[in-house]
């Protein structure tokens, strides 16, 4: 089972910055093994999974996870959208 790790977007740009800091690749999944969320999203911090641990964070809405799963593992759309 994946740990929650969060609620909501101000989860979600946190855990961004923080990977980043730790000198880390956010990554975002809005799906996963063929099941789409509708409240929730997997993050992971490639190169910095050490520092960074990921999981889920959900309380998410629904469109926002829509537009996780278009653009894919494209993370700056949040920050410039959600700027926190």
């Amino acid at each position: 089972m994946v740990k929650i790790i969060g609620k909501g977007i101000d989860a979600v740009v946190s855990f961004i910055k923080e990977c980043l800091d730790a000198g880390g690749t956010p990554t975002l999944l809005g799906e996963y093994g063929g099941r789409e969320f509708k409240d929730r999203v997997i993050v992971r911090c490639y190169g910095a999974a050490d520092k960074v641990p990921g999981g889920v964070i959900v309380d998410l809405p629904e469109d926002f996870v829509k537009k996780v799963r278009k653009r894919k593992k494209d993370w700056k759309w949040i920050l410039e959208e959600y700027k926190r």
